[in-house]
């Protein structure tokens, strides 16, 4: 039967691995498989969900980082025929893109946890309420987890409840067992707390219909707080949208103009930097500005 509403897929197409990352174990698997022993490796694996292990990680990392060297060689040797006086410039600028390939693949399941954290933390105040109404109809967790899975409309709070339920329905886990695992790999530190209210209600006997209640009402004033905290937020950005990003390249570009048209001397060098203003320095502080406001947005959702 297919899960959630998703097509029917066979147990081999489910957890197949991915075609680049087979060959990447079979040339550095063996090699990488009882080294690089690193606890916070697997949890951050773990909490990010990419559905690798950590010498799967590692594989595919090393099968990127070859890669990338592969291809910096072929462009510097290439790049050395043409502009000769240039070779040393070009293997640094190479070397330095290498180092920085290879710290953002490292980085990536801390990145994407930190993602998830922010998606689950704004999806929250919603979610609880989810809980709240469900318990109110006497609900038992376990449904709510699985109708709460279902609800793709809560991101990543929805997979986190999908996993859960899936844990407890195909793998025998109890369901308390299940949402204890899942506040020890959690991308949120906030909604673990959540998990663990709901195990120490349901192991104390506690009213957990009310423990649903509260919370969402305590969430939801909080997100009354995080609102006029993000507004304030986003007004400080828009102003200095304007002062960096408006005021500063149209300033500067006028100052090197008029330099350039009073200059007696070749204005080489000025049109060199207005090119560079233009084509460099304004697109970068845009893309600055763009994740900013994605990111501060992304904090709350109604």
């Amino acid at each position: 039967m297919p899960l959630f509403g998703q097509k029917s897929t066979s147990k081999d197409e489910l957890f197949k691995i991915p075609y680049f990352r087979q060959v990447s174990l079979r040339i550095f698997g063996k090699f990488l498989g009882h080294r690089f022993q690193n606890g916070n490796t697997d949890l951050n694996l773990k909490r990010s969900k990419l559905g690798m292990s950590r010498v799967e990680f590692y594989s595919q990392t090393a099968m990127i980082l070859t890669i990338a060297v592969a291809v910096g060689i072929v462009f510097n040797i290439i790049f050395a025929f043409k502009f000769p006086h240039l070779v040393f410039l070009a293997g640094s600028i190479t070397f330095l893109l290498l180092v920085a390939v290879l710290a953002i693949v490292l980085e990536t399941p801390v990145t994407v946890t930190r993602t998830r954290r922010r998606r689950i933390n704004s999806m929250l105040t919603i979610a609880s309420g989810f809980f709240a109404t469900m318990s109110s109809a006497d609900i038992p967790i376990d449904i709510i987890m699985k109708d709460l899975g279902e609800s793709r409309q809560y991101g990543e709070i929805s997979r986190e409840a999908r996993i859960i339920w899936i844990r407890s329905e195909l793998f025998g886990m109890d369901i308390i067992s299940s949402i204890k695992e899942s506040i020890h790999t959690s991308a949120s530190q906030k909604f673990a707390e959540f998990l663990q209210g709901i195990v120490t209600s349901v192991n104390s006997g506690g009213d957990l219909k009310q423990y649903f209640i509260s919370k969402a009402n305590q969430y939801q004033g909080e997100l009354s707080t995080l609102i006029k905290q993000n507004s304030n937020s986003m007004g400080i950005l828009a102003e200095s949208f304007v002062t960096v990003a408006v005021a500063f390249p149209l300033i500067l570009l006028i100052i090197v103009g008029v330099v350039a048209f009073l200059s007696p001397s070749s204005p080489t060098g000025l049109i060199d930097i207005m090119i560079l203003t233009v084509a460099l320095i304004i697109p970068v502080i845009l893309a600055l500005f763009g994740y900013f406001f994605s990111s501060t947005m992304g904090e709350i959702e109604l």
